[in-house]
């Protein structure tokens, strides 16, 4: 998790630096507040098929890996919604069988993420490269690359 955590946090910047070069200066805001946008949608998309792929995993693992006879009262199901003390409190085989119903599950919606992360992957190898812009173009007065009203002052 820390090493997915690293690398999009370092990416995040890079891929809208990127397109906003793609695009000209006076198209500039809409680019950036697209990727926004479709950054967060993604997410929200993102959060809820893999959230959708964990609660179906663990709703097959929890039954088969913690004993219901090895519950005081309630259902394998109400644990993961039990606070910290009372998962500290359970029998030793109910922890171990809890905890090991979330990892399967939490393995499976990392496999199922490989395909989207392979996609990406070759989608990103594929774009067209644009070098950065280094400086405005020569002859242009401040403030008409970006649609503004050239005043005498700036020209």
């Amino acid at each position: 998790m820390l090493v997915l955590g690293i690398g999009l946090g370092l990416v995040m910047q890079v891929l809208v630096l990127a397109v906003q070069n793609a695009v000209d200066p006076q198209d500039l805001g809409v680019a950036t507040s697209a990727a926004t946008f479709f950054r967060s949608i993604g997410g929200s998309f993102g959060v809820a098929i893999f959230g959708a792929i964990f609660a179906n995993r663990l709703g097959y693992w929890l039954p088969r890996l913690v004993a219901q006879k090895a519950l005081a009262h309630g259902s394998a199901s109400s644990l993961v919604h039990a606070s910290p003390a009372r998962l500290r409190a359970l029998p030793p085989a109910v922890h171990t069988g809890l905890v090991e119903a979330i990892s399967r599950s939490l393995h499976s919606v990392f496999v199922w993420a490989i395909p989207f992360g392979v996609v990406a992957f070759v989608i990103a190898l594929l774009l067209r490269e644009v070098p950065l812009r280094e400086s405005q173009p020569v002859g242009t007065a401040a403030g008409e690359d970006f649609g503004l009203p050239v005043t005498e002052e700036a020209a």
